[in-house]
């Protein structure tokens, strides 16, 4: 590929969602300047791709609630969670929030305290609503900083490292030009890779882009196997998120010729309605409480039938005479959305969601990898084996803001090494490997992957499925040139995820395999019992190209 022009800036800000807004208009607010690059327009990614009326950032109440939210979600992490970026976060969240404004969100303050997903204790919610609106704000907002550049429909490709530094990137434009970023630091903010499940509840842009741009820089990535599955509607609206709470008013839950999925597979001593209590409580699975059952019927109906149109809940018409706030603001919602809960035949299937881990950083969000940060849902921080409700676009706030402080000081501190241009360029070149003289498309290999990862990847996992699903992406490696598509202009953006996918469906099927127990949102069904031997995090890196795993503590 030729160059089409090289820029400089302090710092290159990668994704467009809550973290990378707010780390962008704080190093921009210190007079540094910001270049933004996100794949489809300002505000995107998960942060920006709302599956319900409202988001909510859960907060501590008071200095007496820290200790107790510190062991809410200690419970829910199951031992895989960063013990310091937990404890950062319930001494910090209560002044963050008051900060979303300065990145043009609203948020309103709920009038009582409740539950979060899987949390123990009731808490402080705040919850954000309204993205257009948001977007707006945060345009106006970007017009006072003429010291961020926006990106838009733009995608980094690959970091450049001067010695062992981060110190620029390579991007593909709007046109799929070549641009060369110079620059003294890179914070990585691209969110989670659902995409890379063939039905998932995120856009398109949310594709684990970042992982690899981390990883093959030289950083780690860690709980990599613990992705929640939530369940979404198949029918009648495809990709509506379904509100769990809904249970609490569900009669059965059935196959299409009316018969319950459910009784099938519930062990002796537990009902189908204690079942259905349960499962209203949460929104992923887990295979922590009974109510996993729930999901397991589900998944395992659509291997046995091979059909991935769902299965239908029978609801009582009483649930539209439930007048409190949380059932009528998500069934108006629904209503919005042309969906009847008791009309309708509603059907739901497992769809993938947000991912527990990510990038290895510090509290500070700094990578192994001196000038390169990661942040939001890419960085594997206070989230374990299951996410606590509610943490997640808190957490967005609170390691942006540290991250925006840490890198000042790097920037400031350091001085914007030399780059050789051509020999950047060169490693680039050679980076993209070329495997035969023909080759399937990218489409192709997207789609397969996708394809793979949703049947044998997904809620249940055993070693012969996962054992064969990699199989198969070794064969799509084999079959995928490369380079023949990055001399086509178009292809380029479209190679590279290819590319990237083939590398993270690798990466998560042989952590999957590595974790021969169950815990949280990792079920193995040929191992279906948490083993106190694996209370240790697994580390995931490259060496000399081939992926390694290591547990460690």
């Amino acid at each position: 590929m030729n160059l089409h022009e090289t820029i400089t800036t302090d710092v290159l800000v990668v994704g467009s969602g809550i973290a990378g807004l707010k780390v962008s208009i704080e190093l921009a607010k210190a007079g540094k300047t910001v270049i933004m690059s996100t794949k489809t327009q300002v505000c995107s990614g998960s942060s920006f791709y709302p599956l319900k009326a409202s988001l909510g950032t859960q907060v501590t109440k008071d200095h007496q609630d820290k200790e107790v939210f510190l062991q809410d979600i200690e419970a829910v992490s199951h031992h895989m969670h960063d013990k310091e970026m937990a404890q950062i976060y319930v001494n910090e969240i209560q002044e963050r929030v008051q900060e979303f404004p300065e990145i043009g969100i609203e948020p309103y303050k709920l009038p009582d305290d409740r539950k979060a997903c899987f949390a123990e204790h009731s808490r402080t919610i705040y919850m954000l609503r309204d993205w257009d609106q948001i977007r707006d704000n945060v345009k106006t907002i970007f017009n006072h900083y003429p010291n961020i550049s926006l990106y838009e429909k733009s995608a980094v490709i690959s970091l450049i490292k001067t010695g062992n530094k981060v110190t620029g990137a390579f991007l593909l434009d709007h046109d799929n030009h070549l641009i060369m970023i110079h620059c003294k630091a890179v914070i990585l903010a691209t969110g989670g890779f659902g995409n890379l499940y063939k039905h998932n509840l995120n856009p398109n842009d949310v594709d684990g882009s970042g992982h690899i741009l981390a990883l093959e820089a030289g950083a780690s990535l860690v709980n990599m196997e613990f992705i929640q599955f939530i369940p979404g509607f198949t029918a009648p609206k495809y990709k509506t998120l379904w509100g769990e709470h809904t249970l609490n008013y569900c009669k059965d839950f059935v196959d299409k010729e009316g018969n319950s999925i459910l009784e099938k597979v519930l062990p002796d001593g537990l009902t189908k309605q204690e079942c259905l209590e349960i499962r209203s409580t949460h929104g992923p699975f887990t295979h922590s409480l009974p109510s996993k059952y729930f999901d397991i019927a589900m998944m395992k109906e659509i291997i046995r039938t091979k059909s991935e149109a769902g299965f239908e809940l029978v609801f009582d018409e009483a649930i539209y005479e439930d007048q409190r706030d949380f059932y009528t603001i998500y069934l108006n919602w629904l209503k919005e959305r042309g969906i009847n809960l008791v009309t309708d035949a509603c059907k739901i299937a497992p769809f993938a969601h947000a991912s527990n881990g990510g990038v290895k950083v510090d509290s500070c969000g700094r990578t192994s990898v001196p000038g390169l940060y990661a942040i939001g849902e890419l960085a594997g921080g206070i989230e374990g084996a299951n996410r606590l409700g509610g943490n997640s676009t808190g957490s967005c706030m609170v390691f942006g803001k540290r991250a925006a402080q840490n890198c000042l000081d790097y920037v400031n501190n350091g001085r914007l090494e030399p780059l050789d241009i051509q020999a950047a360029i060169d490693q680039l070149n050679k980076s993209i490997p070329k495997t035969s003289e023909k080759s399937i498309t990218p489409h192709q290999v997207i789609e397969e992957i996708r394809e793979l990862m949703w049947l044998k990847a997904n809620v249940i996992r055993d070693e012969k499925n996962l054992t064969s699903a990699l199989k198969k992406v070794t064969e799509l490696k084999a079959s995928f040139n490369m380079s023949l598509h990055v001399q086509n202009e178009n292809e380029r953006k479209s190679a590279f995820k290819a590319r990237n996918f083939l590398l993270l469906s690798e990466i998560l099927l042989k952590a999957m395999l590595e974790r021969r127990e169950s815990r949280g949102a990792h079920y193995r069904e040929d191992f279906p019992n948490e083993d106190e031997n694996f209370q240790k995090r697994l580390w995931i890196s490259l060496k000399n190209k081939e992926v390694t795993l290591e547990f460690r503590a």
